[in-house]
């Protein structure tokens, strides 16, 4: 016997009254049976392709407050398209992480969840990690260091497949969120104080992005440093309990392409870390050229006054982390007005470098557009088989 969630007909195997209809769905067929006997039946399902929308915090935020009709509107079609199998809105740890700064965060973590129907992207370190796996390799055979996106490096499972009826959500783990709530605080206002440092500079713009790419180099090359000292310094709790960035070093260290012995490794990686090739992963490549161009902005007088700019910038370094890491493996993206600012600089260009389309309020009429389409380009055979498939469901 099946637990039928759509009863829909008599059992053609038992004759049971209403006892036969959909159990579920599983990726490419919809599962039907009786809830009195053994009897199945399968219903294959056509083939389709999602569009992939990343949707940030300040469009989520906006619309779990209900304060503007228009955001309630869009949020509504997002949920239509998606439930049309046509669209996915994944979420990621980024998302967890930036939630749980609000005092109120479980109510809203709960409908960011529910928007993404179960659809999560892989954390961020296995991204990064992915990322930093291809440019090693272009850069070992010495190929063009222009990043191929693999787009299943970023999602946690096949996009592709008609939802199941069923999700499984498992609650992570988030540290103190005080501490990290004051850090953000810290961080924010530090940058801020920069500005003025900022404004007296010279150098141009791709001299700001090679300073940002050099940096990161550095702070990777830091971390790992750093790790090898406290365990020299017998502190082992380090092995568990360390940067994720040295984590990523150590990783190439081991790899033996990159030398026979430890020491001709470890100046392979670092070699490795100022090329062309560590540049051109989304995760440098986007973040150093958004700050190269928030460097500008400021330089032409933007964010003046610090207490506005704290405020304007407050999920800044969130933002950064989301776009620069999972950017490249979206259709498209919604950001707040400043980051939107920022990513169709010349600069940064986030749609002509990668592809990805980015909305914002500046814009929300292209998105309802952009939104429009997708749903207008179902293709026939998906839009028969949805009644099938989502028995109460609105087509």
């Amino acid at each position: 016997m099946a637990i039928v969630s759509y009863p829909l007909a008599d059992c053609p195997g038992c004759g049971g009254s209403m006892s036969f209809g959909n159990v579920d769905v599983y990726g490419s067929f919809i599962l039907r049976g009786c809830g009195r006997c053994r009897y199945t039946e399968r219903l294959p399902l056509p083939e389709i392709h999602k569009r992939k929308l990343y949707l940030d915090q300040s469009f989520l935020s906006l619309v779990f407050k209900a304060e503007d009709g228009r955001y309630l509107g869009i949020a509504e079609k997002i949920k239509s398209i998606c439930a049309k199998q046509a669209l996915v809105v994944p979420y990621s740890n980024i998302h967890e992480d930036e939630t749980h700064q609000w005092k109120n965060y479980e109510a809203l973590l709960d409908f960011i969840k529910a928007t993404a129907r179960g659809h999560e992207l892989r954390p961020s370190y296995e991204v990064i990690q992915a990322q930093f796996d291809t440019a090693l390799q272009l850069w070992l055979t010495e190929q063009n260091p222009n990043f191929p996106v693999e787009r299943n490096d970023a999602f946690d499972k096949e996009i592709d497949e008609w939802e199941s009826y069923y999700r499984i959500d498992v609650a992570g783990y988030y540290g103190d969120i005080e501490k990290i709530r004051a850090a953000k605080i810290t961080s924010i206002t530090g940058l801020v104080e920069t500005f003025d440092t900022w404004r007296d500079s010279f150098h141009s713009k791709e001299e700001h992005i090679n300073l940002e790419l050099a940096s990161a180099a550095a702070g990777y090359i830091n971390a790992y440093k750093a790790y090898l000292e406290k365990v020299d310094a017998g502190d082992y709790d380090d092995l568990l309990d360390r940067p994720i960035n040295s984590k990523y070093v150590e990783r190439m260290v081991r790899y033996r392409a990159l030398g026979g012995s430890l020491e001709e490794r470890v100046q392979s990686t670092f070699q490795f870390l100022y090329s062309p090739n560590f540049a051109a992963m989304p995760a440098q490549s986007i973040s150093a050229r958004i700050y190269a161009e928030l460097r500008e902005q400021v330089r032409r007088g933007a964010y003046a006054k610090k207490a506005k700019a704290i405020e304007r910038l407050s999920g800044f370094f969130f933002d950064v982390d989301h776009i620069s890491i999972y950017g490249p493996y979206f259709d498209s993206i919604v950001v707040d007005r400043s980051m939107h600012e920022l990513l169709r600089s010349n600069t940064v260009d986030l749609s002509g470098r990668w592809g990805t389309k980015v909305f914002s309020a500046s814009n929300l009429d292209e998105f309802d557009v952009w939104l429009g389409e997708i749903e207008q380009a179902i293709p026939p055979e998906h839009r028969g088989a949805l009644p099938s498939a989502y028995p109460r469901l609105v087509v």
